[in-house]
């Protein structure tokens, strides 16, 4: 499998994705591994709507996109996968993608999330992902742009006061 790249994004494939990201990483194929998403047929469209000319997307289950990038009929392919939260991304991990780097891009407010910096917000459920993958050997960055810095996550988090 060649996984170029996990970005956690709520906004998950948006103008950031096709100008920059894709490009960044060389990747020929965005994945969205979302349950939720997956199985709703109006989210799928509104995001296949706006797939990047020459760029394969997929909308799978967490389980579909295990079996995708297992499979050796994709073992071609340069993947970007986008998910909605971190619990997508330790799903993922379980399942044996084998990536030691996952980066946080943006996680818009919800009610009871607290701020990160100005455009990561996490919930309680998303700091035990987060703390999961860590200790699990996932290097957790926070990066908007390609051409910026990158940040330890778990750094903002702790400088945050919320770990």
């Amino acid at each position: 499998m060649s996984i170029k790249h996990l970005r956690i994004d709520n906004r998950l494939v948006h103008g950031q994705i096709v100008v920059s990201w894709l490009q960044a990483t060389g990747s020929d194929t965005v994945i969205v591994a979302n349950d939720v998403i997956a199985a709703d047929d109006f989210q799928k469209t509104m995001l296949v709507a706006v797939s990047p000319p020459g760029i394969r997307e997929r909308i799978l289950s967490i389980d579909e996109t295990l079996a995708y990038v297992k499979d050796p009929a994709h073992a071609d392919e340069q993947i970007f996968l986008l998910v909605k939260e971190p619990a997508d991304a330790l799903r993922l991990h379980r399942g044996g993608i084998g990536l030691t780097t996952m980066n946080v891009g943006n996680m818009a407010f919800v009610v009871g999330a607290k701020r990160v910096s100005n455009t990561v917000f996490v919930s309680p459920r998303d700091i035990e992902a987060a703390r999961a993958l860590t200790a699990e050997g996932v290097s957790l960055t926070c990066q908007m742009m390609p051409t910026v810095a990158r940040d330890d996550f778990m750094q903002l988090l702790a400088k945050a006061k919320l770990i």
